[in-house]
């Protein structure tokens, strides 16, 4: 349900593992169902493999596409909120590195929020959408028996958001915490203190917590 909640609230979809390697093209499946699957048996991890499959593209095209899906540029992601709120309970299930050794070693109840910050964002350029489109449609027009009863349930990831994480707890915890945080070796980027609270900023792992996904049997370039 909380996931739910961070979708209609942000229109994106939490990334329920952290997953370094993810790139925007990556196949989602079920998402509307419940938690996202990056994975499902016998069926590509990427949208690119599955042209590959259809030969649609070569492999020479493959690693070429691939490398551009790759290196797409960093943007600072242009979202109403600076800052991404995710409740204590749904920290627990995304599995993002640093959040589980925080969860571990701090009491939760003493635990005001979790946020990320510093949000930036990998975004399909539209030449890629446009050529996306195309093979997509070439799929669906020559492939669509192979494929109809599973690219129903399939979306493509065409946005990924990063950020540094923060999270906010009473002051008056403020020595226990600086122990164990020094303890943990996750590298502080910032402390802040607002009256009786306090703000630790995390440096960014450069994992993605967050996607904006489209359905492959709709997709629009």
């Amino acid at each position: 349900m909380e996931i739910r909640k961070f979708r209609r609230k942000y229109d994106l979809e939490l990334i329920p593992a952290a997953y370094e390697g993810i790139i925007n093209g990556t196949l989602v499946w079920d998402a509307l169902i419940g938690k996202p699957k990056l994975d499902h048996p016998g069926m590509p991890n990427h949208i690119l493999n599955a042209f590959v499959d259809a030969d649609l593209i070569s492999m020479d095209d493959y690693n070429s596409m691939y490398q551009e899906f790759s290196n797409i540029k960093m943007l600072k992601a242009n979202l109403a909120e600076s800052k991404v709120d995710i409740e204590i309970d749904l920290s627990n299930e995304i599995g993002y590195p640093q959040i589980g050794d925080l969860t571990q070693s701090l009491n939760l109840t003493s635990t005001k929020k979790f946020s990320f910050g510093d949000l930036t964002v990998k975004v399909l350029s539209d030449p890629m959408r446009i050529e996306l489109d195309s093979l997509i449609e070439n799929l669906k027009e020559n492939k669509w028996k192979d494929y109809d009863s599973k690219i129903r349930r399939v979306f493509m990831i065409t946005e990924l958001y990063y950020g540094s994480i923060k999270i906010l707890l009473d002051k008056n915890l403020e020595s226990n915490i600086d122990v164990k945080l020094a303890e943990l070796n996750l590298g502080i980027k910032n402390k802040t203190k607002v009256h009786k609270n306090i703000e630790y900023t995390f440096e960014s792992a450069n994992v993605p917590f967050a996607m904006r996904i489209e359905a492959v049997k709709s997709f629009n370039g």
